[in-house]
Protein backbone atom coordinates (compact mmCIF):
# COMPACT_ATOMS: atom_id res chain seq x y z
CA UNK A 1 0.00 0.00 0.00
CA UNK A 2 2.85 2.40 0.93
CA UNK A 3 4.56 1.56 -2.36
CA UNK A 4 1.43 2.41 -4.34
CA UNK A 5 1.04 5.73 -2.56
CA UNK A 6 4.71 6.64 -2.98
CA UNK A 7 4.72 5.89 -6.68
CA UNK A 8 1.42 7.71 -7.21
CA UNK A 9 2.68 10.84 -5.43
CA UNK A 10 5.98 10.90 -7.31
CA UNK A 11 4.29 10.28 -10.65
CA UNK A 12 1.78 13.06 -10.00
CA UNK A 13 4.55 15.49 -9.05
CA UNK A 14 6.58 14.66 -12.14
CA UNK A 15 3.54 14.88 -14.41
CA UNK A 16 2.57 18.29 -13.04
CA UNK A 17 6.04 19.68 -13.49
CA UNK A 18 6.79 18.28 -16.94
CA UNK A 19 3.40 18.42 -18.63
CA UNK A 20 3.27 22.24 -18.36
CA UNK A 21 0.38 24.43 -17.21
CA UNK A 22 -1.35 27.42 -18.76
CA UNK A 23 -0.41 30.90 -17.63
CA UNK A 24 -2.82 33.64 -16.58
CA UNK A 25 -4.31 35.47 -19.58
CA UNK A 26 -3.46 39.13 -20.04
CA UNK A 27 -5.30 42.06 -21.58
CA UNK A 28 -4.04 43.88 -24.63
CA UNK A 29 -5.20 46.75 -26.80
CA UNK A 30 -3.92 48.60 -29.86
CA UNK A 31 -6.54 51.35 -29.57
CA UNK A 32 -5.85 52.99 -26.20
CA UNK A 33 -5.07 56.70 -26.46
CA UNK A 34 -6.07 60.21 -25.42
CA UNK A 35 -5.33 63.75 -26.58
CA UNK A 36 -6.17 67.19 -25.31
CA UNK A 37 -7.16 69.14 -28.42
CA UNK A 38 -7.30 69.01 -32.21
CA UNK A 39 -8.06 72.35 -33.83
CA UNK A 40 -8.75 73.37 -37.42
CA UNK A 41 -9.81 76.97 -38.00
CA UNK A 42 -10.56 79.13 -41.06
CA UNK A 43 -7.56 80.63 -42.89
CA UNK A 44 -5.63 77.40 -42.51
CA UNK A 45 -4.91 77.65 -38.79
CA UNK A 46 -4.26 74.17 -37.37
CA UNK A 47 -3.22 72.59 -34.10
CA UNK A 48 -2.36 68.90 -34.29
CA UNK A 49 -3.80 66.54 -31.66
CA UNK A 50 -1.82 67.30 -28.49
CA UNK A 51 -0.79 66.49 -25.90
CA UNK A 52 -1.11 62.76 -26.57
CA UNK A 53 -1.00 59.69 -24.31
CA UNK A 54 -0.79 56.00 -25.23
CA UNK A 55 0.49 52.87 -23.44
CA UNK A 56 4.12 53.67 -24.24
CA UNK A 57 3.69 57.25 -22.95
CA UNK A 58 0.80 57.03 -20.44
CA UNK A 59 0.70 60.66 -19.26
CA UNK A 60 1.24 64.05 -20.90
CA UNK A 61 0.36 67.66 -20.25
CA UNK A 62 0.92 71.18 -21.54
CA UNK A 63 0.42 74.50 -19.79
CA UNK A 64 -1.89 76.10 -22.37
CA UNK A 65 -3.06 76.33 -25.98
CA UNK A 66 -3.34 79.56 -27.93
CA UNK A 67 -4.23 79.41 -31.60
CA UNK A 68 -6.48 81.87 -33.44
CA UNK A 69 -9.77 82.20 -31.55
CA UNK A 70 -9.13 79.26 -29.21
CA UNK A 71 -7.27 79.49 -25.92
CA UNK A 72 -7.07 77.21 -22.89
CA UNK A 73 -5.33 76.78 -19.59
CA UNK A 74 -3.74 73.50 -18.53
CA UNK A 75 -4.36 70.42 -20.67
CA UNK A 76 -3.67 66.89 -19.34
CA UNK A 77 -4.17 63.36 -20.64
CA UNK A 78 -3.51 59.86 -19.33
CA UNK A 79 -4.17 56.21 -20.11
CA UNK A 80 -4.08 53.13 -17.89
CA UNK A 81 -4.02 49.44 -18.73
CA UNK A 82 -4.13 46.60 -16.19
CA UNK A 83 -3.16 43.43 -18.02
CA UNK A 84 -3.73 41.27 -14.94
CA UNK A 85 -7.49 41.87 -14.81
CA UNK A 86 -8.27 43.02 -18.37
CA UNK A 87 -9.17 46.69 -17.89
CA UNK A 88 -8.12 49.93 -19.51
CA UNK A 89 -9.10 53.58 -19.43
CA UNK A 90 -8.28 56.88 -21.12
CA UNK A 91 -8.88 60.40 -19.78
CA UNK A 92 -8.41 63.92 -21.11
CA UNK A 93 -9.09 67.32 -19.58
CA UNK A 94 -8.94 70.90 -20.84
CA UNK A 95 -9.15 73.73 -18.32
CA UNK A 96 -9.89 77.41 -18.84
CA UNK A 97 -11.50 77.16 -22.28
CA UNK A 98 -12.27 80.35 -24.19
CA UNK A 99 -13.13 79.76 -27.86
CA UNK A 100 -15.14 81.04 -30.78
CA UNK A 101 -15.97 79.66 -34.22
CA UNK A 102 -17.89 81.70 -36.79
CA UNK A 103 -19.47 83.90 -34.17
CA UNK A 104 -20.38 81.17 -31.67
CA UNK A 105 -18.50 81.71 -28.42
CA UNK A 106 -17.84 79.02 -25.81
CA UNK A 107 -16.30 79.08 -22.35
CA UNK A 108 -15.70 76.39 -19.74
CA UNK A 109 -13.86 75.98 -16.49
CA UNK A 110 -13.05 72.46 -17.65
CA UNK A 111 -13.98 69.90 -20.29
CA UNK A 112 -13.24 66.29 -19.32
CA UNK A 113 -13.75 63.09 -21.30
CA UNK A 114 -13.23 59.51 -20.14
CA UNK A 115 -13.41 56.06 -21.71
CA UNK A 116 -13.36 52.76 -19.77
CA UNK A 117 -13.13 49.21 -21.09
CA UNK A 118 -13.40 45.82 -19.37
CA UNK A 119 -12.59 42.55 -21.12
CA UNK A 120 -15.72 40.92 -22.51
CA UNK A 121 -17.87 44.05 -22.17
CA UNK A 122 -18.55 47.07 -24.43
CA UNK A 123 -16.45 50.15 -23.71
CA UNK A 124 -18.24 53.03 -21.98
CA UNK A 125 -17.61 56.77 -21.97
CA UNK A 126 -18.61 59.97 -20.22
CA UNK A 127 -18.09 63.74 -20.31
CA UNK A 128 -18.04 66.22 -17.45
CA UNK A 129 -18.24 69.99 -17.94
CA UNK A 130 -17.61 72.66 -15.31
CA UNK A 131 -19.04 76.18 -15.69
CA UNK A 132 -19.54 75.67 -19.42
CA UNK A 133 -21.51 78.09 -21.57
CA UNK A 134 -22.37 78.58 -25.24
CA UNK A 135 -23.31 82.15 -26.21
CA UNK A 136 -23.86 82.84 -22.51
CA UNK A 137 -26.23 79.89 -21.99
CA UNK A 138 -25.10 77.46 -19.27
CA UNK A 139 -24.58 73.83 -20.28
CA UNK A 140 -25.42 70.66 -18.37
CA UNK A 141 -22.41 69.47 -16.40
CA UNK A 142 -23.06 65.84 -17.42
CA UNK A 143 -24.41 65.97 -20.99
CA UNK A 144 -26.01 62.85 -22.43
CA UNK A 145 -24.08 61.04 -25.17
CA UNK A 146 -24.55 62.78 -28.51
CA UNK A 147 -25.98 66.05 -27.14
CA UNK A 148 -26.04 68.48 -30.09
CA UNK A 149 -26.67 72.23 -30.22
CA UNK A 150 -27.26 73.70 -33.69
CA UNK A 151 -26.73 77.28 -34.80
CA UNK A 152 -26.98 78.84 -38.28
CA UNK A 153 -23.33 78.19 -39.15
CA UNK A 154 -22.04 75.97 -36.36
CA UNK A 155 -22.86 72.71 -34.59
CA UNK A 156 -21.73 72.06 -31.02
CA UNK A 157 -21.55 68.43 -29.92
CA UNK A 158 -21.18 67.48 -26.26
CA UNK A 159 -20.12 64.02 -25.09
CA UNK A 160 -19.77 62.85 -28.67
CA UNK A 161 -19.32 59.05 -28.62
CA UNK A 162 -18.10 57.28 -31.74
CA UNK A 163 -18.09 53.45 -31.92
CA UNK A 164 -15.17 52.47 -34.15
CA UNK A 165 -15.08 49.51 -36.56
CA UNK A 166 -12.38 47.78 -34.47
CA UNK A 167 -14.67 47.70 -31.43
CA UNK A 168 -13.09 50.65 -29.64
CA UNK A 169 -14.97 53.75 -28.46
CA UNK A 170 -13.90 57.36 -28.93
CA UNK A 171 -15.31 60.06 -26.64
CA UNK A 172 -14.98 63.76 -27.46
CA UNK A 173 -15.85 65.98 -24.51
CA UNK A 174 -16.74 68.92 -26.76
CA UNK A 175 -16.66 69.31 -30.53
CA UNK A 176 -17.44 72.51 -32.44
CA UNK A 177 -17.93 72.11 -36.20
CA UNK A 178 -18.52 74.62 -38.94
CA UNK A 179 -21.40 73.31 -41.06
CA UNK A 180 -19.48 74.40 -44.15
CA UNK A 181 -16.62 72.11 -43.12
CA UNK A 182 -14.24 75.06 -42.69
CA UNK A 183 -13.53 74.55 -39.00
CA UNK A 184 -13.46 71.71 -36.47
CA UNK A 185 -12.44 72.03 -32.82
CA UNK A 186 -12.20 68.90 -30.65
CA UNK A 187 -11.53 69.32 -26.95
CA UNK A 188 -10.69 66.35 -24.68
CA UNK A 189 -10.63 63.08 -26.63
CA UNK A 190 -10.36 59.59 -25.10
CA UNK A 191 -10.33 56.23 -26.94
CA UNK A 192 -10.25 52.75 -25.40
CA UNK A 193 -11.25 49.14 -25.94
CA UNK A 194 -11.90 46.52 -26.62
CA UNK A 195 -9.93 45.18 -23.66
CA UNK A 196 -9.16 41.67 -24.91
CA UNK A 197 -7.43 38.68 -23.36
CA UNK A 198 -4.29 37.21 -24.83
CA UNK A 199 -4.35 33.50 -25.68
CA UNK A 200 -3.06 31.37 -22.77
CA UNK A 201 0.56 30.30 -23.13
CA UNK A 202 2.41 27.29 -21.72
CA UNK A 203 4.26 27.92 -18.48
CA UNK A 204 7.99 27.01 -18.46
CA UNK A 205 9.02 23.64 -17.05
CA UNK A 206 9.97 23.55 -13.39
CA UNK A 207 13.61 24.03 -12.53
CA UNK A 208 15.90 24.13 -9.52
CA UNK A 209 15.03 22.45 -6.22
CA UNK A 210 11.43 21.72 -7.23
CA UNK A 211 12.54 19.75 -10.27
CA UNK A 212 15.14 17.73 -8.36
CA UNK A 213 12.60 16.96 -5.63
CA UNK A 214 10.08 15.64 -8.15
CA UNK A 215 12.71 13.56 -9.95
CA UNK A 216 13.90 12.22 -6.60
CA UNK A 217 10.39 11.19 -5.62
CA UNK A 218 9.89 9.45 -8.94
CA UNK A 219 13.23 7.61 -8.65
CA UNK A 220 12.50 6.58 -5.06
CA UNK A 221 9.13 5.19 -6.04
CA UNK A 222 10.62 3.23 -8.92
CA UNK A 223 13.51 1.92 -6.82
CA UNK A 224 11.21 0.73 -4.06
CA UNK A 225 9.04 -1.13 -6.57
CA UNK A 226 12.11 -2.88 -8.07
CA UNK A 227 13.36 -3.93 -4.63
CA UNK A 228 9.98 -5.41 -3.68
CA UNK A 229 9.90 -7.45 -6.87
CA UNK A 230 13.40 -8.85 -6.31
CA UNK A 231 12.52 -9.93 -2.80
CA UNK A 232 9.34 -11.62 -4.00
CA UNK A 233 10.90 -13.58 -6.85
CA UNK A 234 14.53 -13.85 -5.76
Amino acid sequence: MFLGRTFAVSLAALTTLLAGTTSTAHASSETLNAYGASITLPLGLRFRPAPEAEPGNPTAQIASINIGTVSTGAVAVEVEQNTAVGTESARASVDGLNAALLGVGLTAGSVRAECTAVAGQPATGSTTLADAQVLGTPLNSSPAPGTTLRFPLVEVRLNEQIPNSDGSLTVHGMRVRALSGDGDVILSSATCGPATLDAPSDAPLASGAGLYLALGLAAAGGGTMLLRRRRRFG
